[in-house]
């Protein structure tokens, strides 16, 4: 028997289509662009980027004005 158990989320799940801010996997899946052409991006300043906690967070709106400057 397992004393740990999984704790229930409060949290409403948002879909992809609704989130602002997005993980470097969801822009890759939106895009079709690979992790290395976005890390590039980043690292050019074509595309604004920062780390939350541990991970990139790419704002959606940031990442539409730079898929309308490709």
């Amino acid at each position: 028997m397992s004393y740990l158990k999984a704790l229930p989320t409060n949290q409403p799940t948002v879909g992809i289509e609704n989130k602002l801010l997005l993980t470097l996997k969801e822009v890759q899946a939106l895009t079709g662009l690979s992790r290395e052409t976005l890390r590039e991006a980043i690292a050019s300043g074509q595309l604004k980027a920062a780390i939350v906690g541990k991970a990139w967070r790419v704002k959606r709106k940031d990442l539409e004005e730079y898929i309308e400057n490709l």
